[in-house]
C-alpha cells in the first residue's frame, strides 16, 4: 500500500523511484568510489532519465500525482504568469519556438509509443557530459555518412522550460504590499530526503539563463521545518539577443555550481536574523526556484540536469573509479 501511494498512479516518475535510484547511485559510490577521494558528481533530477522525465510531465496533473509544481502570485491576487513544460526531443523545441504546446510525454506512454527503456537509451548520458569540465555543455556526436565520410551532428538534451511573464502591480483591492514573483519546485525525496552523507559541497546546475536572479531554494531535513535554505542564480544570459541558436537543440547549457557554504537561511521568504550553515552533511527534500526581482517583464529559463558536486579551485571533481552500471 505504502509503495502504491509513492509510486503514484502511471508507469514511470514517483517518490519511490526517485528514492530508490538515489540509494542504488549512492551505494555504488559507497563501494566503488575511495572514501579518501572525492566523490564524483551524483544526479538528483536529469530530464535525460525516464522517471524523471515523467514527473516533470505530472506537473499538469496537479500535487496529488507527485510532480514538479508550479505556482506564481495569482493565489495573492497578482498578475504574474508562469509555464512549465518538458522539451524533450528536436520535435518539441521546433513546436514551443513556432508557439505551439511541446508533444505530451504521458499521451505518448498511454499509445504505447515510448517506454523507459527506450526513452534512457536515446538520451543516456555520454562521458562528455558527465565529465567534462567546460563551464558549458552542448553535445556533439559524429555520425557516419555511407559509410566512409563523417559528420558532426547535435545530440538534443532533454530540459523543461519554464517561462512566463513577471507583474509586480498590486491590484486596488489586495491587503499585499509587494507582488511579482513565480516559482517552480520539484517532487520531494521521502524517507527524509536525499541524503548527501556528508560526500558533496556544491550543486552542479545545467541550465540556460536569461540572466535575471534566480533564487534556488532547498528544503532540507531540519528541525525548524518553515526554513528555506537560497542562493542565487545570478549569471549573464546564456545567449545575447542577437545570438544564433541553433534551432533543432536551443543550443548549448551552461554549468552554474553553487557552493553549499554560500547559502543562506530564509523563513517566510526573508532571512533569518540567526544564521547557520547548511553542511556538507545536508538531506535535501525538495529543490525549487523563484524569480522575484522586481521587475515586469518576460523571463525564460531552460533547465536540464541538477547535481551533487564536489568542488575546489580546479573545477569540478570527477571520480574515475569504474562503476558498475
Amino acid at each position: 500500500m505504502i509503495f502504491k501511494f509513492l509510486k503514484g498512479g502511471v508507469s514511470g516518475g514517483g517518490k519511490a523511484r526517485r528514492w530508490f535510484k538515489f540509494q542504488q547511485s549512492m551505494s555504488k559510490k559507497r563501494w566503488f568510489e575511495l572514501d579518501r577521494e572525492k566523490n564524483g558528481p551524483i544526479a538528483l533530477f536529469d530530464f535525460s532519465d525516464f522517471n524523471d522525465a515523467v514527473d516533470a510531465a505530472l506537473i499538469d496533473e496537479g500535487p496529488k500525482k507527485g510532480g514538479w509544481r508550479i505556482s506564481d502570485d495569482s493565489t495573492i491576487g497578482g498578475y504574474s504568469k508562469g509555464k512549465f513544460q518538458l522539451i524533450r526531443n528536436p520535435q518539441d523545441y521546433q513546436q514551443v519556438m513556432q508557439g505551439k504546446e511541446a508533444g505530451s510525454l504521458l499521451e505518448a506512454m498511454e499509445k504505447g509509443e515510448i517506454n523507459e527503456k527506450d526513452y534512457n537509451d536515446t538520451y543516456k548520458s555520454d562521458d562528455k557530459v558527465n565529465d567534462d569540465d567546460a563551464e558549458s555543455v552542448e553535445e556533439e556526436i559524429t555520425v557516419s555518412d555511407h559509410g566512409d565520410d563523417t559528420q558532426t551532428k547535435k545530440k538534443f538534451i532533454p530540459f523543461v522550460r519554464w517561462n512566463g511573464t513577471i507583474d509586480t502591480r498590486i491590484d486596488e483591492n489586495s491587503e499585499v504590499q509587494r507582488s511579482g514573483f513565480c516559482a517552480i519546485r520539484s517532487p520531494e525525496f521521502p524517507f527524509g530526503g536525499a541524503d548527501l552523507g556528508g560526500r558533496y559541497n556544491a550543486l552542479e546546475i545545467l541550465c540556460r539563463s536569461d540572466g535575471r536572479p534566480y533564487s534556488l531554494n532547498l528544503k532540507v531535513d531540519t528541525f525548524i521545518p518553515e526554513d528555506i535554505f537560497q542562493t542565487f542564480i545570478n549569471v549573464p544570459p546564456t545567449y545575447e539577443p542577437d545570438a544564433t541558436i541553433c534551432p533543432e537543440t536551443g543550443g548549448k547549457f551552461d554549468r552554474v555550481v553553487l557552493l553549499f557554504q554560500h547559502f543562506i537561511v530564509t523563513a517566510g521568504g526573508r532571512m533569518r536574523s540567526t544564521q547557520r550553515d547548511l553542511d556538507n552533511s545536508v538531506r535535501i527534500e525538495t529543490i525549487g526556484l523563484t524569480l522575484m526581482d522586481g521587475v515586469d517583464g518576460d523571463f525564460q529559463f531552460d533547465l536540464a540536469r541538477i547535481r551533487a558536486v564536489n568542488y575546489d579551485e580546479r573545477g569540478i571533481i570527477y571520480n574515475k573509479a569504474k562503476v558498475p552500471q
